[in-house]
């Protein structure tokens, strides 16, 4: 009989990036397990379909929103706290489970103690973006509560790089780096061994928001565009929302439009980057930069900000500051000239079959106790 894993995540199915690293999961292990999902939303995902083909669940507790501000930070302070209940009735209504793993950041505190509450004997945390210092006590006494109770209650602490673990686990012990995977069938080089087709052909990929930083983006094409009348831009990801609508706005002020292109998220992403000749990803902040992996794959030289971890580079990334400002990277880019460049990088560490080990190795782990893994 099939052991039996409930997910937890922050969000949805949506086709970005967490929900594609929770499905290769349920993709690579279904045939030894059965996962059922605790959303949190009430929205329809992309991927919900062909989760729902592999015989699992979907549940929600979808996050309670207000007009007023102060209520929504409040409402996320004790948000742990709903998914401890939230949870926990889960478990018990549709349990026995066998693991509880868990992709809701800080929310995971309260999923997790709930796990343990009622005796699921796996339970895994699993961190993917970084997270800073910014905020006031309140917001430190609320984190750091939430760490200790992760300490408590996981029996495997994973993030998907190490500057990612570092930051959010800090004092609440040791953790796994599990590095995400990327779809080898689908991202590998063009046979004839070319990518783009002719001029300079920028991309970027990821949801549109101000921490993806697509504004900065449009300023870089922005300058370099004034240089090269052969540069082409194109954006990939859900642009419904007030971000997506700013940086329209910005592609009419500067009068881009024809130059310019917004793609949705189901747009052919390996096919697009074959025909691209660099990807640029100008994040304020990162858990790991799983689209520097792809371009790579693909043979697309990547210029990124340093916020993004290093593990990223696999020999085909040129890291730059912000603080440099889009001059300096529309300067840089032209100068360097990697536009014109193949290049081919070893991305094996990142293949779907050693993450579906590592992920394997969590649900059979039951000691809390874990020395960092600094690979």
């Amino acid at each position: 009989m099939k052991k039996r894993v409930l997910i937890v995540a922050s969000g949805g199915l949506d086709k970005s990036g967490v929900p594609t690293v929770m499905m290769t999961i349920v993709r690579a292990l279904r045939e030894d397990f059965t996962f059922d999902i605790l959303l949190g939303t009430g929205a329809e995902g992309y991927f919900e379909p062909e989760f729902r083909q592999y015989g699992g669940q979907i549940f929600r507790r979808p996050k309670r929103r207000f007009r007023l501000g102060p209520l929504n930070t409040l409402a996320d302070f004790f948000r742990p706290v709903a998914m401890f209940f939230a949870t926990r009735r889960l478990l018990r209504r549709n349990g026995p489970y066998d693991a509880v793993h868990c992709h809701n950041e800080f929310d995971m505190a309260g999923s997790l103690a709930a796990a343990a509450s009622v005796g699921v004997p796996v339970r895994v945390g699993h961190v993917h973006k970084t997270w800073g210092n910014r905020g006031g006590p309140l917001t430190r006494l609320y984190r750091g509560y939430c760490r200790r109770l992760i300490q408590a209650c996981a029996t495997a602490r994973l993030a998907c790089s190490q500057q990612a673990g570092e930051a959010f686990y800090k004092k609440a012990g040791g953790f796994r780096v599990v590095k995400n995977p990327y779809d080898e069938r689908r991202f590998c080089p063009d046979p004839a061994g070319t990518v783009g087709d002719g001029g300079i052909r920028l991309v970027q990929v990821g949801y549109f928001c101000d921490n993806k930083n697509q504004r900065f983006t449009l300023e870089v094409f922005r300058v370099l565009s004034g240089v090269r009348q052969d540069a082409r831009l194109s954006f990939v990801g859900d642009a419904s929302n007030r971000y997506g609508e700013a940086l329209r706005a910005q592609i009419r002020e500067a009068r881009l439009e024809d130059r310019v292109t917004l793609l949705p998220p189901d747009a052919d992403i390996p096919a697009l980057l074959k025909r691209s000749t660099l990807l640029l990803l100008p994040s304020k902040a990162e858990g790991f930069g799983m689209a520097l992996v792809e371009a790579q794959a693909v043979g697309l030289p990547c210029y990124a900000s340093d916020a993004v971890p290093p593990e990223a580079n696999l020999g085909g990334v040129r890291f730059l500051p912000l603080s440099d400002g889009p001059d300096v990277w529309a300067r840089t880019i032209l100068e360097e000239r990697r536009f014109t460049q193949i290049i081919r990088c070893d991305c094996s560490a990142f293949s779907t079959g050693r993450f579906a080990d590592a992920i394997r190795a969590a649900y059979r782990s039951s000691d809390s106790s874990q020395p960092t893994d600094r690979s």
